[in-house]
């Protein structure tokens, strides 16, 4: 009877132990899993693509982007964010940190659009030396703010990519590592438009 009343009582803990142990430990390291998570969609203050990014590294800079965006009356409009590769570019060699941003999940490529999404500053507008924009003061409250950040990249070449800043010590090969290491976590992630 005893062992009955025993089996009856474990019966429920051993179906659901896989529960209760991530639940207290877990779903095992936040380290083994994918850092590319999609940023909230309900932010109002960005339109376009769906904007995927590094969880832990970038979407905090998002929120300050988002910050940017309101207090400017602007919205910032995605064309690019987290780049996935295929699985067989193994050999592949990336040059240019704004590139690498991609494949890490730490960058954009945007425009601006005012609160009715219309264009309001595109890659042309976006190289613009800052005293230039004053025919659009929303634009350039917002670039303004941005470069006054220390947190932030925008690319010389391409001035419609917007990067976090790579810090001193982490040249590109110090990165490869690190972009193969998400990239293969992340390989399974199904990332829509």
């Amino acid at each position: 009877m005893r062992f009955i009343l025993f089996t009856v009582l474990l019966l429920p803990l051993a179906v659901d132990s896989k529960g209760i142990f991530d639940s207290l430990f877990g779903k095992g390291s936040s380290k083994d899993q994918c850092p590319i998570k999609l940023y909230d969609v309900k932010d109002p203050s960005f339109t376009g693509m769906k904007l995927y990014a590094n969880v832990d590294t970038f979407h905090p800079l998002l929120r300050t982007l988002s910050k940017y965006a309101k207090d400017c009356r602007v919205k910032i409009q995605i064309k690019q964010g987290f780049i996935q590769e295929n699985s067989g570019l193994t050999t592949l060699k990336i040059n240019d940190h704004s590139e690498m941003a991609f494949r890490l999940g730490e960058g954009i490529e945007f425009e601006l659009v005012d609160r009715d999404n219309k264009l309001l500053c595109n890659r042309l507008c976006l190289q613009k030396d800052l005293s230039k924009l004053s025919a659009l003061p929303d634009a350039k409250c917002f670039l303004e703010k941005v470069s006054k950040n220390s947190d932030f990249r925008q690319d010389a070449i391409k001035p419609n990519v917007l990067i976090k800043r790579p810090q001193l010590n982490e040249p590109l090969s110090k990165l490869e590592s690190k972009r193969k290491d998400i990239q293969e976590k992340c390989a399974k992630i199904k990332i829509d438009a």
